[in-house]
């Protein structure tokens, strides 16, 4: 009885906390690349000409990210679909950020339902621990708060759909080998499930900036570290034999898993060469690499989000090893192991996916984006076996640490909700207006980076509103300071 009010208390706890970031989500402004992934734009059509991207050697062309087709495709159906569905209920203007804040909460809720999959080796999402783990990750989901350093679910709608949800496929296409690789579950041998994860590991490598990286990255390191132990534990003389039975020994679902989505990631990354992005923002290698002890500085000490959390790990670690180093207790701090060493090599690839100026010290909240998810993970496994393991009088003080963890994440993300007011007056006005080029009046951002102050550069916008059935006929628009 205890366990189910348990569950019910740790349920609620977590649809609050969904239900108020929804309700963050919904007070977001429009980004600057909604109308050029939406409507589209005529740089990004040829992604939908050749989805696999084979223009760039057929045809011998380059253009904006030949590699990210479905990241493009689920944002530009999503978007000309959803919005016009929801105005049987709302508004034009509201049914657009209800769909924003509709697509975001339920990416931020599919990614902490993977997490705590891959944190218990279950999908039972009735199970107490389960639920529990759910809990402990979720207040690191900041929207507000400690977003610019930490963030997952962006506050533009178009990075979530090339960050966010990419890594969330990712990690659904690993979730079998996670549950046989972290907690000994036996690796599927379902036809099905080996018929949809070839079609799926083309959708990981063709969708959002990082998956391949990513990829390439997991895949040495778990490599490397079965490789590893099975070389220490060979009774084969000589360093050559020993490598050879530890080659052999590696098992065959890891071949599986692996070698289509490596191959499709040395793919991507080929066609990477022809982005049409990159080419215009090169900037030497050995500058980029120069500005990676800054980025990493700035990036993890300038707000508490990080401290905090490098803080707990390292506390939990200590316990781990001092107390509770049993077998369980090992595998959990060789995730740890294995969770460092592919932060390291991931960062110092990151120089190489090329220069933006929005990030000039090369990371970034969604640059890093996979390393943050992987310490929230080793935050929830190691607190949820320390909770486990732990006896009633050392849960006396070890729960509020973590419940203080948890408050101080959850007080850090503030409400902020009205950070789309202007824009939507000002769409309200645009939508009114009897002019075919309308001066708004509100002074912000409307659909863009910045303000629009040339009629002309509202042309792809002006298309979007008409798409959206906003304006009723296509409607230019500029703001003019008074």
């Amino acid at each position: 009885m205890l366990r189910k009010i348990l569950y019910i208390v740790l349920l609620l706890l977590l649809l609050v906390d969904l239900g108020y970031s929804f309700r963050q989500h919904l007070s977001q402004p429009l980004d600057g690349d909604m109308a050029g992934g939406i409507v589209p734009e005529n740089s990004i059509k040829p992604i939908f000409r050749s989805p696999l991207g084979t223009a760039v050697f057929f045809e011998h062309k380059t253009y904006p990210n030949p590699n990210r087709y479905f990241s493009h495709l689920m944002f530009k159906e999503y978007f000309n679909s959803v919005p016009v569905w929801l105005q049987s209920f709302v508004s034009p203007i509201d049914s657009v950020y209800l769909s924003c804040a509709i697509a975001k909460t339920a990416i931020q809720l599919l990614l902490i339902l993977l997490l705590a999959m891959v944190i218990t080796g279950t999908k039972n999402v009735f199970r107490l621990d389960f639920m529990a783990a759910a809990v402990l990750i979720t207040p690191f989901f900041q929207t507000n708060g400690y977003r610019g350093y930490m963030g997952i679910i962006d506050t533009s709608t178009t990075y979530t759909f090339f960050y966010a949800l990419p890594i969330a496929i990712l990690m659904l296409y690993f979730l079998p080998f996670f549950w046989g690789y972290c907690h000994g579950q036996r690796f599927s041998k379902s036809i099905f499930v080996k018929f949809f994860l070839l079609p799926l590991a083309l959708v990981v490598c063709l969708s959002g900036p990082l998956n391949p990286g990513i990829v390439l990255v997991f895949a040495v390191v778990i490599f490397w570290d079965w490789m590893v132990k099975k070389y220490v534990a060979s009774n084969q003389g000589g360093a050559v034999s020993k490598m050879l039975f530890a080659i052999k020994s590696i098992p065959e679902a890891y071949w599986f898993y692996f070698i289509p989505v490596v191959l499709f990631s040395l793919y991507s990354l080929f066609l990477g060469k022809y982005n049409s992005i990159d080419i215009d923002n090169s900037v030497s290698l050995g500058r980029l690499y120069s500005k990676l002890p800054e980025g990493i500085y700035y990036q993890f000490t300038q707000k508490l989000g990080f401290p905090i959390l490098f803080g707990i790990l390292i506390l939990n670690t200590f316990l781990i090893k001092k107390y509770f180093k049993t077998s369980e207790g090992r595998k959990v701090l060789n995730a740890f192991k294995i969770v460092g060493i592919s932060s390291l090599l991931y960062i110092l690839l990151l120089p190489l996916g090329g220069y933006r100026p929005y990030r000039p010290y090369v990371l970034r909240y969604d640059t890093i984006l996979p390393i943050t998810l992987s310490l929230i993970f080793i935050f929830g496994v190691t607190s949820l076996f320390l909770l486990k393991q732990m006896s009633g009088k050392q849960k006396v003080w070890y729960v509020p640490v973590i419940v203080g963890i948890l408050l101080i994440f959850t007080n850090a993300d503030k409400p902020e909700f009205d950070k789309n007011k202007c824009e939507k007056l000002a769409l309200k006005e645009i939508a009114e207006s009897n002019s075919k080029i309308v001066k708004i009046h509100e002074d912000c951002d409307v659909l863009s980076w910045q303000r629009i102050v040339k009629p002309e550069d509202s042309e792809l916008n002006a298309q979007l509103l008409f798409l959206w059935k906003i304006t009723g006929e296509k409607k230019l628009y500029y703001y003019s300071q008074p």
